[in-house]
């Protein structure tokens, strides 16, 4: 479970109670061993994860042994039940087993998870092990990570209401002016097998940002759907940023910690990696917005040396900081996705949501649809399929097609009409709050 989450009274106040117990109840029992307290991944008591790692696989010469269940006074056992209804994520104090590979003593670690407020999304966790262990430790906690996101096929979710995803869009299946899908495509491959190898002669970390720009409806998640699943067929990470998902003290969804967190994830992955960050400039409010401009810079970002690649995408690009646009470094390529350009585009998108119902006489609607975002194209097609459906028809004919594409018009057209006049309304209200009789503000 992601648990960056805001920082707060709760949280301090959870982690001293941890590590009070541990300085007065478990490092007594190791006089002569210097024991650290270290900050730790959720992951590290997760029943699921830990069933899934190699007991032969070693750890700066130790091997995992098994975890125990303790009794604490400052956490409770809480267990969480997943999907298959087994025991994944849970709360409590664990001890963590480790054998040595040679001779030695055994190593055993004490981890304390607990959550710090109501809302069970966000959890704190701490560790107390030998300080000679921490590489081993290190390395268990990336492996414990590495299988929370060992997911083939799917999408990993930072920051959502669910685990992953499957992306079910063909790369064939966009529709874009040619060159400008060709020049996408080609820029995202070669950063993955050329630019790479450039990053790291120039002793720079390999981590290029992507921003697609474009009003509404153009097909931004589209696209990145579709590179997500090219991606998964190259067997590369994917992850996707959701925004959705906000706790009980946030004002947003969109927070620096599921960005930091998405790096993260990436940088212990042993494959390149494609982060996809919708809405970009959702992340750029005030309290957060230096964060991000140092993360896009890199410099306070592990990354994965095997590449990480930025997708990001924005509706409003004019929203978005100067320092984020104009700065070299910060995006490293912008791509507009506009509007249909031309009527074969136009004519090829129409084609991909009608299937099996196009006819050539469609052709006649396809001048019409010229300037419009592909979102406009599909709602055309989905409301006559759905009126062919309704009808129980066994063609579609232009006739229900030309109904479809007005009916829309007129929406979209009551809905400017009503727009603009709400608007006129909020400019023609007084300033000072009292309206008089005739409607008209009072001086």
């Amino acid at each position: 479970m992601f648990s960056c989450g805001p920082t707060s009274d709760a949280k301090t106040l959870k982690s001293e109670q941890i590590a009070a117990w541990f300085n007065s109840d478990w490092m007594p029992r190791f006089p002569n061993r210097e024991l650290i307290t270290v900050w730790s991944q959720n992951y590290t008591t997760n029943a699921v994860i830990l069933d899934k790692i190699d007991r032969a696989l070693q750890f700066a010469g130790y091997r995992y042994a098994g975890c125990i269940p303790v009794d604490s006074p400052v956490v409770v056992q809480i267990s969480d039940l997943n999907g298959h209804s087994e025991i994944a994520g849970r709360i409590g104090a664990f001890v963590l087993r480790f054998t040595p590979e040679m001779d030695g003593e055994a190593v055993e670690v004490l981890v304390a998870t607990s959550h710090y407020s109501d809302d069970h999304w966000y959890q704190v966790t701490l560790a107390v092990l030998p300080i000679e262990f921490r590489t081993a430790w290190t390395a268990f906690c990336n492996e414990c990570t590495r299988l929370a996101y060992d997911r083939p096929g799917q999408v990993i979710i930072v920051g959502g209401r669910t685990e992953a995803f499957v992306p079910t869009v063909a790369w064939d299946e966009i529709v874009l002016p040619g060159s400008l899908k060709t020049e996408l495509m080609e820029d995202v491959r070669a950063f993955y097998e050329k630019g790479v190898g450039v990053y790291q002669r120039l002793n720079l970390k390999p981590f290029r940002k992507v921003l697609l720009a474009g009003v509404p409806g153009t097909g931004k998640t589209m696209l990145c759907n579709a590179l997500a699943k090219w991606a998964l067929a190259q067997k590369y990470l994917v992850i996707y940023v959701s925004s959705a998902q906000k706790g009980q003290n946030d004002q947003y969804g969109s927070t620096f910690g599921k960005i930091q967190y998405a790096l993260q994830v990436a940088a212990n992955a042993d494959v390149p990696s494609l982060i996809l960050l919708e809405e970009l400039d959702a992340y750029l409010h005030d309290e957060e917005k230096a964060l991000i401009l140092n993360v896009l810079d890199g410099s306070e970002s592990d990354i994965n040396p095997r590449g990480t690649l930025l997708i990001s995408t924005t509706n409003y690009p004019e929203a978005i900081d100067e320092r984020v646009l104009k700065r070299p470094g910060r995006l490293d390529r912008i791509f507009i996705i506009p509007e249909m350009r031309t009527a074969a585009d136009a004519e090829a998108m129409l084609r991909r949501y009608l299937g099996v119902m196009w006819q050539d006489a469609h052709k006649a609607i396809v001048p019409e649809l010229v300037g419009s975002p592909g979102a406009f194209i599909r709602e055309v097609a989905v409301y006559a399929l759905t009126q062919v459906a309704h009808d129980d028809l066994s063609e579609l004919s232009l006739d229900v097609l030309e109904q479809s594409l007005q009916r829309l018009k007129e929406q979209l057209n009551a809905r400017d009409d009503f727009l603009k006049q709400r608007t006129a309304d909020t400019q023609a209200q007084p300033t000072n709050g009292v309206v008089a009789e005739n409607g008209r503000g009072q001086h």
